[in-house]
């Protein structure tokens, strides 16, 4: 069986935003640890299963869709390496935040093609016998 191997650097990737008087701010989005995806998951209602090694989720009555903000509070850093307060990112473009939103879903293996590649590379393992 191969081995596993892992980085424990989390991916990160710079963002510029230019504010409205021309300044330019320097952020960065990074992935989620451990921790920030427990807490981004313990305020949706919704169960996930595995069954013969595919999960599913089943949403739940007060299923909620995250918001780009809400989740971008959990993975998006000033310059200082601090995480942007939900106020803060709430003043920008809702277009911007959206784009943010997509890039750190990726990063954090969260977007549908990272999810897709995941469920495929898991069957492939479990059609050739390696599982």
């Amino acid at each position: 069986m191969a081995t596993l191997e892992f980085e424990v650097k989390l991916k990160e990737l710079p963002v510029t935003i230019t504010d409205v008087d021309g300044a330019k701010k320097i952020y960065k989005i990074k992935e989620l640890t451990g921790d920030q995806k427990s807490e981004h998951d313990k305020d949706y209602d919704y169960k996930v299963k595995i069954e013969n090694g595919i999960a599913s989720a089943t949403l739940g009555d007060d299923f909620k869709i995250p918001s780009a903000k809400s989740f971008l509070a959990l993975c998006f850093y000033d310059e200082k390496d601090v995480l942007v307060s939900p106020e803060v990112l709430g003043g920008y473009p809702s277009t911007m935040l959206e784009k943010l939103h997509r890039v750190a879903l990726k990063l954090s293996g969260m977007d549908k093609a990272s999810m897709e590649e995941a469920k495929n590379e898991l069957e492939g393992k479990k059609d050739s016998g390696t599982e």
